[in-house]
């Protein structure tokens, strides 16, 4: 009787030990999770994987009664050192993690996609793995607002600056009226206070981006989420820089030979600030100008998003068809191409670049 009580315990004991023990899974990186398929959704969904990343929101923020929480990490295939991935560890039971803002874990767990937020979703505690301790809390990436809601920047932890145009009780919007771009503010825990703004304020806003679409292609429903209510505060947008003249690179010609007779004009793109003076000439060897292109006042317009308005540089576009003032070919060989900037206080930028005409050869 003894013995086989003793055997039952054996096997309960050996159950137990098969009951906890973490299922290896797929070693692979938290952008092989974002990837997406034509459904927008994971191509690894129902994958057991395991992956690694610091933790950027601690479990019980989001939701108080399972498990969540985030972790982001670097894309091990770009150069680009902004080039980052996150995800939501998720599980449907509550399960206590010693976790701490920064802490490195290794996660293993199945993808899942939840209403276009895609999950691993783990089973107990030993499923999470603490490889490296916090040495300091993540900081957030700041975008623009046009650059936000996209599959790529799911999961990632994000700040950006907008201005609040509607209002609801668990959500309001913020636009950038310099980008064009909008992004819903939602409420991810009742300790937020989503009230304590008012259609036409700037704020400035820290979060981890989510998405909340129940119709596949899963291309819509952004929501960026703060943690805390610091992540909400007041924000005023900083002024234009102090003007910078780039020689280098505020004329751009094509380095190639162009052929006038044959009707091509070679096109010219040039930076210049915003109501500057600007003169676009071209010059023969000889240093005689043969045709000036510009000479006016700029007032271009810029499509660059930036945290101000308007854009300081702004981008021109010329051409020249090979003619000089006269509207006569002039001849094959080597011109030059002046740009001279003179800005509102009176400064003056030169920049030159050679371009070589062509003619067709006889036979």
């Amino acid at each position: 009787m003894m013995r086989r009580q003793k055997g039952w315990v054996i096997l309960a004991v050996a159950l137990a030990i098969m009951t906890v023990t973490p299922t290896a899974g797929l070693a692979v990186t938290i952008c092989d999770v974002q990837e997406y398929d034509e459904n927008w959704g994971s191509p690894l969904e129902g994958q057991t994987v395991t992956v690694q990343g610091v933790v950027t929101i601690l479990p019980g923020l989001f939701q108080p009664l399972r498990t969540s929480f985030f972790i982001e990490a670097d894309d091990e295939d770009e150069d680009d050192e902004d080039c980052r991935c996150g995800v939501n560890i998720f599980s449907h039971n509550l399960i206590s993690l010693a976790l701490a803002l920064g802490d490195t874990v290794e996660v293993t767990g199945v993808v899942t996609e939840y209403n276009g937020t895609t999950e691993i979703v783990f089973s107990n505690a030993l499923d999470i793995t603490v490889i490296g301790l916090a040495t300091a809390e993540p900081e957030p990436t700041y975008m623009s607002l046009n650059n936000i809601p996209f599959e790529k920047n799911e999961g990632r932890f994000l700040r950006t600056i907008g201005v609040v145009t509607s209002q609801a009780e668990w959500y309001f919007y913020i636009e950038q009226p310099w980008s064009g771009a909008e992004v819903q503010i939602y409420q991810s825990n009742e300790l937020i206070d989503m009230g304590v703004f008012a259609p036409g304020d700037t704020v400035d806003i820290t979060g981890i981006l989510v998405q909340y679409d129940r119709t596949v292609p899963y291309t819509e429903g952004w929501e960026l989420s703060p943690r805390v209510q610091e992540d909400m505060t007041m924000a005023v947008p900083p002024p234009p820089p102090a003007p910078v003249f780039w020689t280098d690179s505020a004329l751009r010609v094509p380095s190639q030979v162009f052929r006038p007779d044959g009707n091509e004009v070679i096109p010219i793109a040039y930076l210049a600030p915003e109501r500057s003076e600007v003169k676009m000439e071209i010059y023969d060897l000889q240093g005689r100008v043969v045709r000036t292109l510009t000479e006016s006042e700029y007032t271009g317009h810029s499509a660059i998003p930036e945290l101000h308005k308007p854009d300081f540089y702004v981008q021109g576009t010329n051409g020249w068809d090979g003619r000089d003032d006269l509207r006569r070919l002039v001849p094959a060989g080597a011109y030059v191409c002046r740009l001279e900037v003179e800005d509102t206080d009176g400064q003056v930028s030169v920049s030159t670049a050679p371009i070589v005409v062509g003619l067709k050869l006889t036979d």
